[in-house]
């Protein structure tokens, strides 16, 4: 178990896993101990849903691992050449979205990043 403080009350939680969000036991506060204070408004589902993301007439298999009314997260299985602020096409058995890239994390074999959905 890690000890981490909350940003807002400073009091301290204890949680096996820093990355994931949760909310804090005496104040209510949502964040994680390595991406800080939940920035979202709206509630996140934790949704594994397999899609395909487009960018530059290219394909990647990808999952979400959270979604949300404005955007999601998405695991993908290749490393594409994707920076924040570029626009892709977001495509799953039942929707299709383009999706502006709020952040990336690339990691060996494949990245994570967070999407806002774009409104026309």
């Amino acid at each position: 178990m890690l000890r981490i403080p909350c940003p807002k009350c400073r009091k301290t939680s204890y949680t096996s896993d820093v990355e994931s969000f949760y909310t804090c036991n005496f104040c209510g506060f949502k964040f994680s101990g390595k991406h800080g204070p939940d920035r979202r408004r709206e509630s996140r589902i934790e949704k594994v849903m397999p899609l395909i993301l487009s960018f530059k007439n290219q394909d990647f298999e990808a999952s979400t691992s959270d979604i949300s009314d404005k955007g999601m997260c998405i695991k993908i299985s290749s490393r594409p050449d994707i920076v924040l602020g570029d626009v892709v096409n977001v495509t799953a058995s039942d929707f299709s979205v383009e999706a502006k890239v709020m952040w990336v994390k690339k990691l060996s074999g494949g990245a994570v990043a967070g999407f806002q959905k774009v409104i026309h």
